[in-house]
């Protein structure tokens, strides 16, 4: 069920959005998916991906609340989901995280981190159209930060 820490490995975590967009539709509320692409992997560091995606997973979850959950994406990508999230909240939630990876001197380490915002129903109706959203860096609506070198 979990990869590492509090990160649900990718088939648990759709199963779960999938019920949670249903819960979201049923009581027409917001949910946000914020997809966190993480990039520019120094190898003198020593640190790979999964040390690295662990530091990160840790850092979220320091920063999200205990009902916002994290799962593993394709690649060097972590997907949070903020149930009862529209996009001006999932903003906030945005700005927070990248606080906590400039104190945590992510830029500096040598990563990149790129997130993308998406909300339903705003941007998508179900769990595909979502993901795709999430995962589609240059649609018109969809909101992308990123942080660290380039």
């Amino acid at each position: 069920m979990f990869v590492f820490g509090n990160v649900f490995n990718r088939q648990s975590f759709l199963h779960i959005l999938d019920l949670e967009i249903k819960r979201a539709q049923r009581y027409q509320n917001y949910l946000s998916l914020l997809s966190l692409t993480f990039g520019h992997l120094d190898p003198l560091l020593g640190e790979g991906p999964s040390i690295s995606l662990r530091t990160l997973a840790n850092l979220l979850k320091s920063e999200l609340r205990d009902t916002d959950m994290v799962g593993q994406g394709a690649g060097n990508r972590l997907l949070v989901m903020l149930p009862y999230t529209d996009m001006g909240e999932a903003d906030r939630v945005t700005e927070r995280l990248e606080k906590a990876f400039h104190d945590y001197g992510f830029g500096r380490k040598g990563f990149t981190i790129e997130i993308s915002e998406v909300c339903f129903p705003t941007h998508a109706t179900n769990v595909d159209d979502l993901l795709r959203m999430a995962g589609d860096n240059v649609r018109g609506e969809l909101y992308v930060r990123s942080y660290g070198h380039a």
